[in-house]
């Protein structure tokens, strides 16, 4: 399988699994992607974690896929890359609804949709190497998979538009300190870090992440009031869970939080 999940410990781990195309998307690897995130929303785990096997999380949209669909009629054309540009779509929309974190690992090219899909995840970790890239003016086409409702949001319009446009790549340590990654690690170490970042998040109290998460994403729209209304709902709610009452005994006892 171009993309596959595997379960451990309250840990999905979500695989890009094409090294040799560099985890390049054609339609396959899109609809096995869109699948996998349809199969973790069904039965959502404590914490995923998307990974990348290879030298490259991913560089985008399969150039190749895209010039055998240019062989084809203008109407047949359209409509494979709008199955393609779909099913990425509803990837990055499940991926940002699922109620639990979802911590992205970085290497190698991160670009055109493997940047839409990073921007997609709530924490990511970065590999020394990482190289982040917009990727789509060079083969003149527009973003998908959210890139252009995360990256300005992340980094502010202006810097979207300017990475966006003169197509600049970052490196681990520039997207670090643009707030775009949590954490640049040596190539070798990544995937022990992410790991252990995973086991801490599903660790925690898993109603609070989904709260916090979601009151988040929610704050991007909309008016401070709102906001407040959702805030208050959402702490009411949690102050009847046994989460919150272990949370309260162990902070007053000064030890550690044993969350179910």
């Amino acid at each position: 399988m171009p993309v596959h999940v595997e379960r451990c410990e309250g840990i999905a781990f979500l695989t890009l699994d094409q090294p040799q195309r560099r985890n390049s998307f054609d339609l396959s690897m899109a609809v096995a992607l869109r699948d996998a995130v349809r199969g973790l929303a069904l039965a959502p785990p404590k914490v995923v974690l998307l990974r990348s096997r290879g030298e490259h999380f991913s560089v985008g949209g399969d150039v190749h896929h895209f010039q055998q669909l240019l062989q084809r009629s203008p109407d047949a054309r359209s409509a494979g890359v709008a199955q393609l540009v779909g099913a990425v779509n509803e990837a990055v929309l499940g991926l940002t609804d699922l109620p639990c974190p979802v911590l992205g690992l970085l290497n190698g090219a991160v670009a055109g949709f493997g940047l839409s899909l990073a921007l997609g995840c709530d924490l990511l970790v970065a590999a020394e190497d990482a190289r982040l890239v917009y990727a789509y003016g060079a083969i003149g086409i527009t973003p998908d998979g959210g890139g252009s409702w995360h990256l300005p949001r992340h980094l502010g319009l202006h810097r979207a538009l300017a990475l966006a446009l003169l197509n600049t790549p970052l490196s681990a340590q520039q997207a670090q300190a643009l707030g775009l990654v949590v954490e640049v690690v040596p190539a070798d170490a990544l995937p022990a870090t992410g790991l252990a970042l995973a086991r801490r998040l599903a660790g925690a109290a898993a109603a609070a992440q989904t709260g916090a998460k979601r009151l988040l994403r929610a704050g991007l729209e909309g008016d401070l009031a709102s906001a407040l209304d959702r805030e208050r709902g959402v702490f009411v709610s949690l102050c009847a869970s046994d989460d919150f009452a272990e949370g309260v005994e162990a902070f007053c006892e000064r030890r550690p939080a044993s969350f179910g």
